[in-house]
């Protein structure tokens, strides 16, 4: 039988938690890979989507995350969402924002200010 995904309860906040835990170090590293030559910018768009699929398989709603690590993350996201190769590698301040997510969600820096992602 068919179930509507707004049927579903929120799941637990430990499975929320884990995705954030699992996916933030994982996109971090993408980034400054990508920023740095390393990896394809191809590889980072299939990350976020991949990510992206993954969340929306918990059926969390959107709105305000839980903390700043995750509001970073998701910040990160949706900034990654909304740009080009181009934009991204050809734009200092743009590699300088998501290099700044990048660290803190690895723990190697601190928190960009103005940097609050929302749940999509």
């Amino acid at each position: 039988m068919l179930e509507l995904v707004v049927s579903n309860s929120e799941p637990p906040a430990h499975h929320i938690r884990q995705h954030i835990d699992d996916h933030a170090p994982e996109l971090a590293l993408c980034v400054l890979g990508v920023t740095n030559g390393h990896v394809p910018y191809t590889a980072l768009k299939t990350t976020v989507t991949e990510h992206l699929y993954a969340w929306w398989r918990l059926s969390v709603p959107a709105g305000p995350a839980q903390d700043s690590y995750e509001a970073t993350y998701w910040y990160l996201v949706h900034l990654l969402e909304s740009l080009e190769e181009h934009q991204l590698l050809g734009n200092h301040f743009l590699q300088f924002k998501a290099n700044n997510a990048a660290q803190f969600l690895l723990g190697l820096g601190e928190r960009p200010e103005k940097a609050q992602g929302i749940r999509p």
